[in-house]
């Protein structure tokens, strides 16, 4: 497992976001979610892991849910264009989809 020492966040929410990834890569939603959420109790300022459990809602199809945890990281992390680009991606589906 590669380690990169996220600046300000506690080491424990950093172990934890990194279990998520893993869950995550295997296909296991449900329980990356457990772990960002674990995460996020420690350090509700991890927009990395807000953004992922974005993404993890996305691959569930609970995109209204994944639109808010991107809100939230973005809130945290205006900057950063990979989670709008994901945001607007999301709309974009919806509206293909009626929603």
């Amino acid at each position: 497992m590669e380690w990169l020492y996220s600046k300000g966040i506690p080491i424990e929410a950093q172990y934890l976001y990194r279990k998520a990834l893993e869950m995550e890569d295997q296909g296991k939603d449900a329980t990356a979610l457990k772990y960002f959420r674990q995460a996020l109790i420690i350090a509700p300022q991890y927009s990395k892991a807000l953004y992922e459990m974005g993404n993890c809602f996305a691959h569930l199809g609970m995109f209204e849910e994944a639109l808010v945890m991107y809100d939230k990281a973005i809130h945290l992390d205006p900057g950063a264009a990979e989670i709008h680009k994901k945001r607007e991606d999301i709309r974009s589906e919806q509206k293909k989809m009626g929603r």
